[in-house]
């Protein structure tokens, strides 16, 4: 790591550790009430959706006159379809957004399985086994326990994410200072 790198680091470190103190804050909180921030996540999502359907519907009729005008249109509008239906039933967008996360889990787990058998023979394979195996574990619990497990699982999901995302925040800049004192030392 170039001296440069170490300097700028430093001067956002304090950033970043307010930052992560924040985010794990934020994942205490969202773990405390997963319905809470279940129906939080599902808001802001049904509303990123209907704010995309208008940005590309915006796109789409500021180049009218080029080729791809009419299926840009179309998918703006589906946009716009979409996050209006997700915004009028919140709990039902809830319930939809826990079953594309469940299969969408599945998948991804399968994948890692089959990747896993496909590198087996390079250092720590083992690894991307056993997170495919538990991503499917994980999804079969969540299909499973559907639709009730809608009520909690978003938020869940997000808390522990924030909670360790806050922590990377935290302690990476922590590791540079030490890298930087110990380059001094030297």
């Amino acid at each position: 790591m170039s001296s440069e790198t170490i300097t700028s680091a430093r001067r956002n470190s304090k950033w970043s550790i307010i930052l992560g103190i924040l985010m794990v804050l934020l994942g205490i909180a969202a773990i405390a009430e997963p319905f809470v921030a279940t129906i939080a996540i599902t808001v802001v999502l049904s509303w990123t959706i209907f704010i995309v359907g208008i940005v590309r519907l915006v796109h789409a009729f500021q180049s009218w006159q080029k080729r791809g005008f009419w299926p840009q249109l179309a998918i703006g509008i589906l946009y716009i379809i979409a996050g209006i239906l997700l915004i009028s039933n919140i709990f039902g967008a809830a319930l939809s957004l826990t079953l594309a996360l469940g299969v969408v889990i599945f998948a991804e787990g399968v994948f890692e399985v089959i990747a896993a058998f496909q590198v087996r023979r390079d250092p720590n394979w083992g690894w991307v086994l056993f997170s495919g195996i538990m991503a499917i574990i994980l999804a079969i619990l969540i299909l499973y326990k559907w639709p009730f497990s809608a009520v909690w699982v978003l938020g869940l999901f997000a808390g522990i994410n924030f909670l360790f995302t806050g922590i990377w925040m935290i302690l990476l800049p922590l590791a540079i200072h030490r890298l930087s004192q110990h380059r001094t030392e030297v």
